[in-house]
Order: structure tokens, then C-alpha cells, then sequence
């Protein structure tokens, strides 16, 4: 089951990158995590609509990282994600950082980066595990 339909764009700014000239590892936990607010967003929910009414949190639980090449100044990411596993009180989302690169006549997009996100649904006041609604996944 795909997450986002389209993917989420981020434009590398100087913020972005290290003293190389290469993204920093860590910013991208932090596009994709706009990526899933982003998606969030366009199902008409956000992260305070989910705590204040409907009493759940969806925090990572565990996440494992791979760089493929080197994201760089201006290059313009395409962020996916798809649902890789889901259970009853947790999913494991895989979300990929690709840019488009020009070869000939064709375009193609090149995996830098991805990670395999861990995420568990507890209720905002015990911070036990909850089921997740249904309703999060319809598109």
C-alpha cells in the first residue's frame, strides 16, 4: 500500500549540507519527517489534530538508515514512502530520498538515501500502545 501518492519535494539548501558540500546524514530525518507531516496534511490531519482529538501520538519506535550517494546543494529531492508492513498497533514505513538526473534524452531519479521507519500509535495520556485507525490509511 503507497503512502503518498506523489512525492514530497525538498530543495537542498546550504542549512542542508556539511562542511563537504554533502547533505548532513541527519537532515534527513528531518525532510522525511516533513514528508509524513506533509501527508498528514493533505488528508486534512496534523500531528496536534491527531493528540487533541483523537488522543494518539505516532512516534518512531526504530529506524534504520542507508546513503547510496551524496545529496548535494540545490538538488531537488523527491521523498517517498510507502507502508511496508502494518499491524495492529504499528507500521513500518520505507521513505526514499531520490533526485532526477539527466542521461541523454531520458530523466531518471537516483536513490541517495532511505530509511525504514519503525511507528507506533500510543495514547497521548498512558503513552501505551493503541490500535491505529483505520481510517489513517484510506486514501
Amino acid at each position: 500500500m503507497t503512502v503518498a501518492p506523489t512525492p514530497y519535494l525538498h530543495r537542498v539548501c546550504y542549512s542542508d549540507t556539511d562542511a563537504a558540500g554533502f547533505v548532513y546524514h541527519g537532515r534527513y530525518l528531518e525532510i522525511f519527517e516533513r514528508s509524513r507531516a506533509e501527508w498528514l496534511y493533505q488528508r486534512e490531519l496534523s500531528p496536534t489534530k491527531l493528540i487533541n482529538e483523537f488522543g494518539i501520538l505516532l512516534p518512531v519506535r526504530e529506524l534504520k538508515m542507508n546513503f547510496y550517494k551524496p545529496g548535494r546543494l540545490d538538488d531537488l529531492l523527491y521523498i517517498d514512502q510507502v507502508i511496508e508492513h502494518r499491524g495492529r498497533t504499528q507500521v513500518a514505513v520505507k521513505q526514499t530520498a531520490s533526485r532526477m538526473i539527466q542521461d541523454g534524452d531520458t530523466d531518471d531519479l537516483q536513490m541517495i538515501a532511505s530509511a525504514l521507519l519503525h511507528i507506533v500509535c500510543v495514547d497521548t495520556k498512558t503513552l501505551k500502545p493503541k490500535a491505529i485507525p483505520d481510517w489513517l490509511f484510506i486514501d
